[in-house]
């Protein structure tokens, strides 16, 4: 990843049990970084990816849009735990009046894929699996739709690919 980041923030940052490792992307508000588990519940996975959303940090009128699809995508999460859309493991708020940026952000812990369809894509040779995940990105959109919403943002970026090389939907709030 390159440039910079929509909610920098520092390796080695904690948030709740987790412990920021490396950034893994970055959209037009929001910052996705690789998170470890350093103790706490061991019903939560070892690695994770976190979505730093900056709802403490701008403008009453941003700030409430922002808590407004933060709330959205919290809501949907909680609500879907189906195979073909990313889990969300928990939801924390920074607490770190010292580090105004960070402050207030509302940070979503979700499962970490390996990859995505962009990055899947970008390489030489293509593999075959287009017909496969063509049919998963399909099958989480039948989810999505079924439970009254519609992905506002699909996009190979979007369309992250797990260890076992099956495709889930994700970034689908805005």
């Amino acid at each position: 990843m390159s440039g910079p980041y929509a909610v920098p923030v520092p390796r080695g940052y904690r948030v709740g049990v987790w412990e920021v490792r490396r950034p893994l992307a970055t959209g037009a508000f929001g910052s996705v970084y690789e998170g470890r588990r350093v103790g706490g519940d061991e019903s939560l996975p070892r690695t994770a990816a976190l979505k730093f959303l900056p709802t403490g940090t701008s403008t009453p009128r941003r700030l409430a849009h922002l808590r407004e699809l933060v709330e959205r995508e919290v809501a949907l999460h909680r609500r879907l735990r189906r195979p073909r859309l990313i889990r969300m493991y928990e939801t924390l708020t920074v607490d770190d009046p010292d580090r105004p940026g960070l402050d207030g952000a509302t940070v979503l812990v979700l499962e970490k894929a390996e990859s995505s369809l962009a990055a899947l894509l970008a390489a030489e040779p293509r593999p075959a699996a287009g017909p496969v995940l063509l049919a998963q990105i399909c099958e989480g959109l039948d989810q999505l739709h079924r439970a009254g919403w519609v992905h506002g943002d699909l996009k190979p970026a979007n369309v992250l690919l797990m260890a076992d090389g099956s495709a889930r939907l994700a970034d689908f709030n805005l």
